[in-house]
C-alpha cells in the first residue's frame, strides 16, 4: 500500500454505532496497519539502497587492472625466461634477445605503472561519486522519512483533539440526555393526594 502524507491527512473514519465513543475500530486498525506497512516499506527500500551502495564496487576495478598488470609482468617474465633458452644458441642472439627483453620488461613496467596510475584515479573517482550519490540518497530518505512522520504526527494530534472534543460533546449530550430523562420520569411520579 503506497501511502502519502496527502492520503493520511484525507482519511476520514466512521463514527462508532450510537452511544458508543469514538470511531469505528476496524477503521483505525485499517489505516494504523497501512501505515504500518508504508513505513516497513520505506525501511526495505532504503536497506535496499544500502546494499545497492555496497555492491557498487570500484575497488573491483582496481582489481581487473592488477591482473591486467600480472598479466604483463607474466609476459615480461615468459621473455625473459626465452632470453634464458637463447643463452645456448648464440651469443650474438643472446645480446640481441636481452636487449629485446629488457625493453620488453621496461615497457611492460611503464605500462604496468600506468595502468596502476590510472586505476588508483579511476577508483578514487568512483568512490567518490559513490559516495556523493550515496549521501544524496541517504539524505533525500531522510528527508522524505522526517515529512511523513511529521505529517503522521501532526495527523495524530489532530485526531487526538478531534477524539477529545467528540468525547467532551458526548458527555455533555449525556449529561442533558440523564437530566431530560430523570426530568420526565420526575413527571410521571404520581402526584401525593
Amino acid at each position: 500500500m503506497s501511502l502519502t502524507a496527502a492520503e493520511i491527512g484525507s482519511i476520514v473514519f466512521r463514527e462508532s454505532p450510537e452511544g458508543s465513543p469514538g470511531y469505528d475500530d476496524g477503521d483505525v486498525d485499517e489505516f494504523v496497519a497501512g501505515v504500518a506497512e508504508e513505513v516497513r516499506r520505506l525501511e526495505a527500500e532504503n536497506q535496499a539502497l544500502a546494499e545497492h551502495l555496497q555492491e557498487s564496487d570500484p575497488a573491483g576495478w582496481l582489481r581487473r587492472l592488477e591482473r591486467e598488470c600480472a598479466l604483463a609482468q607474466e609476459r615480461a617474465a615468459a621473455l625473459s625466461a626465452e632470453l634464458e633458452q637463447a643463452r645456448f644458441v648464440a651469443p650474438r642472439l643472446l645480446e640481441f634477445a636481452q636487449r629485446t627483453a629488457d625493453g620488453h620488461v621496461a615497457e611492460a613496467r611503464r605500462e604496468a605503472s600506468e595502468t596502476l596510475r590510472k586505476a588508483g584515479t579511476e577508483a578514487d573517482r568512483l568512490v567518490s561519486d559513490a559516495e556523493l550519490r550515496a549521501s544524496t540518497l541517504v539524505a533525500d530518505a531522510r528527508h522524505a522519512h522526517a515529512e511523513r512522520i511529521a505529517a503522521l504526527t501532526a495527523k495524530r494530534a489532530e485526531t487526538l483533539d478531534r477524539i477529545e472534543r467528540l468525547s467532551r460533546e458526548a458527555r455533555e449530550r449525556l449529561a442533558a440526555l440523564s437530566a431530560e430523562v430523570a426530568d420526565r420520569l420526575r413527571g410521571m411520579d404520581p402526584q401525593p393526594k
